[in-house]
């Protein structure tokens, strides 16, 4: 899993969303990390190995200049920093980022679709910057054998729907469509200065804006500003593109035609609450990781539905965390790549 911060508003992107990062990045990834900021002509993108304090280290990506953007702390599964998000188009006119996995929709007739797709954007001319000669079964091989990133396919293929004249949106719901999975998508284009396109499945994004328009992105709400008053805070709902700019939103007309999301009901709210409450009470279990409390609430869900575990528990803990009950613990966790490291949250009840 990943985590991601995006601003769209009048100050500047990047001071913002690296503290966004900041705030949230122990609770999954710290493994790369990236930006990408478009300052009104351009998008510029920067991403290393390793975690905040790597990139703010490494890089000069707190200056860069626009007040439109996201960053992209990612899990480790593998690659150089190649691997890390952003990724970006084959002529650097569009950059995209996404959190999930396959989960439920990693089956063979879509990896034979994936080859499909991969094949029809090679004989085009399409670059993945993310080939790797690894290899991997668990990520799309091109060709030769190599393998790239699964999101440097949606990226490329999302240009490739683009170029062809497709808007942002309708090209966006299309890819998903053809290449669903557990996850949550961003996009932002050249020649759409003022708006990031969304497609959300599954996995976590809240929205929230303010009365002076500026609007704000993450994971979850606990990355927001504290001292900023928002007069929408929501989850986005799943299976549906949007087009989100300064001040509000608009859900696309072009569908995700996914239609077995399990929404998260009453019910499954007032259960999950509780035996999130108990876990992280349990001394046994305690201090957690947010995985551990996702796995332990899965059973809430109805059979052969696509589960929102992810944005539940976060909104759960988002309550507690305002209740001051909430405990995060730092905890410092080695990391496969050698020379770096990164920082993780253990979450218990105070």
């Amino acid at each position: 899993m990943c985590n991601i911060a995006a601003y769209i508003g009048k100050k500047q992107a990047a001071p913002i969303l690296i503290e966004m990062m900041k705030k949230q990045e122990g609770f999954w990834a710290g493994y790369y990390t990236g930006i990408s900021v478009h300052d009104g002509t351009t998008i510029h993108t920067m991403k290393v190995i390793g975690d905040m304090q790597n990139f703010l280290t490494e890089t000069n990506g707190s200056s860069l200049s626009g007040t439109i953007g996201f960053m992209h702390s990612r899990s480790n599964s593998g690659g150089d920093v190649e691997w890390g998000h952003p990724f970006t188009s084959s002529d650097g006119n569009l950059s995209y980022i996404a959190n999930g996995a396959d989960g439920v929709f990693a089956t063979e007739e879509r990896k034979e679709k994936r080859k499909k797709i991969i094949q029809l954007l090679e004989d085009n001319g399409y670059i993945f910057r993310s080939k790797s000669s690894t290899g991997s079964f668990v990520y799309p091989t091109l060709s030769d054998g190599s393998s790239i990133h699964v999101s440097d396919l949606m990226c490329q293929y999302i240009a490739y729907c683009v170029d062809r004249g497709m808007s942002p949106d309708e090209a966006m719901s299309h890819v998903f469509s053809e290449l669903s999975a557990e996850v949550v998508g961003l996009c932002m284009l050249k020649n759409h200065p003022d708006s990031i396109f969304v497609s959300r499945i599954n996995c976590p994004m809240m929205i929230g804006i303010t009365d002076d328009g500026d609007t704000y992105l993450a994971t979850t709400a606990m990355a927001f500003p504290d001292d900023v008053t928002f007069r929408t805070l929501e989850l986005l709902p799943p299976a549906t593109t949007f087009r989100v700019f300064a001040g509000g939103y608009h859900a696309s007309v072009h569908p995700i035609k996914l239609y077995n999301i399990a929404p998260i009901t009453p019910d499954i709210w007032h259960k999950a609450y509780s035996r999130t409450e108990q876990f992280l009470t349990d001394d046994k279990k305690t201090p957690a990781h947010i995985r551990d409390v996702i796995a332990a609430c899965a059973d809430l869900w109805p059979e052969g539905s696509v589960h929102q575990g992810a944005p539940l528990v976060y909104e759960i803990l988002r309550s507690f965390h305002k209740e001051n009950r909430l405990k995060i613990t730092l905890v410092e966790k080695d990391n496969t790549v050698p020379g770096y490291h990164t920082n993780e949250f253990h979450l218990s009840m105070i």
